[in-house]
């Protein structure tokens, strides 16, 4: 995962999910339309240690904002 200079996010766990983002700008890459993506990380310094990491990103170009990511409040399930 790119960091932006802010460190990592955190390990992501599993696969991204995307949809459309219609009230999003246009990519400032490209001019495509971004997609939001949402994805699970295993990050130590959250609650419990999991979280959803957001962001948008460019299906057409590398372009992709840097992630908000926010605790899932509980425990990785093994």
């Amino acid at each position: 995962m790119r960091d932006y200079g802010f460190g990592s996010v955190g390990t992501p766990i599993g696969k991204p999910t995307w949809k459309a983002a219609t009230d999003a700008p246009d990519c400032p890459n490209c001019g495509g339309q971004l997609c939001s993506v949402e994805l699970l990380v295993e990050n130590a310094q959250l609650k419990g240690g999991v979280g959803n990491a957001h962001y948008l990103g460019c299906p057409a170009c590398p372009w992709a904002s840097p992630a908000v990511v926010a605790s899932c409040g509980k425990a990785k399930e093994e």
